[in-house]
C-alpha cells in the first residue's frame, strides 16, 4: 500500500513539474551577456543611442539576431540598452529553446524589448516552429510566457496565414494502417 502510494505521490509531483519546464524554455538565455557586432558603430552618448550597420550580429546564449541595421537605445534612467530595432531585408532571429526545438523568425523590422522579453515583428513577418509557420503584418513574440500573436495590416486582402504540415508518414504508420 505505501508503495502504490509512494508511486502515485511521484507522478503527480511529476505532473505538477511538467507546466514549470514548458515555462522555462528558452529562459536560461536571459541570464547571459548579449553579445552585438557590426562591421560600423556610431554611439551617440548624450543621446543614450547606438546605431550599428553592416552585417549586424546580436547573440544573447542562443539567440540570434542578424540584421543590416541596428538601433540601440535606453532611457535616461537606465544603465544600458534595452530596446534594439533590428532592420533588414529581412531581419532574422532563431532561438534554440530548452527543449531543443527551434523557433526561426522573420521581418523587415524586429523590435526586441530586452527587460520585457518580447519581439515584435513587422513587415512581412513570419514565424516558424519545427514544420508549422505563420506569417502577418505584425507578430509579437513574447519569449518569456511563450505566446505568439499574428494581425494582418487590416487592408482588405490582408490577412494572417498559418501553415500547419503533417509529420510525414512513417513505413511503420503505414503497417499499422494495413492492420486495423
Amino acid at each position: 500500500m505505501l508503495k502504490r502510494f509512494s508511486s502515485l505521490l511521484s507522478k503527480l509531483i511529476l505532473v505538477a513539474l511538467i507546466p514549470s519546464a514548458v515555462m522555462a524554455q528558452g529562459k536560461s538565455d536571459f541570464s547571459k551577456p548579449m553579445e552585438v557586432e557590426s562591421s560600423k558603430e556610431e554611439l551617440d552618448i548624450k543621446n543614450n543611442r547606438l546605431v550599428l550597420t553592416d552585417n549586424v550580429i546580436i547573440r544573447q546564449g542562443t539567440l540570434l539576431i542578424r540584421a543590416d541595421r541596428l538601433e540601440a537605445s535606453a532611457s535616461e534612467s537606465a544603465e544600458q540598452a534595452d530596446i534594439f530595432i533590428a532592420e533588414g531585408t529581412p531581419a532574422t532571429y532563431s532561438q534554440t529553446l530548452d527543449d531543443g526545438n527551434e523557433i526561426n523568425a522573420e521581418a523587415k523590422k524586429i523590435t526586441y524589448f530586452q527587460s520585457e522579453q518580447r519581439l515584435e515583428l513587422s513587415g512581412d513577418a513570419r514565424i516558424s516552429q519545427g514544420s508549422s509557420s505563420s506569417s502577418g503584418s505584425l507578430i509579437t513574440y513574447d519569449l518569456n510566457k511563450q505566446t505568439v500573436t499574428a494581425s494582418s495590416s487590416g487592408e482588405e486582402d490582408s490577412r494572417v496565414i498559418t501553415i500547419f504540415t503533417p509529420k510525414p508518414k512513417t513505413d511503420t504508420d503505414e503497417k499499422n494502417n494495413e492492420n486495423p
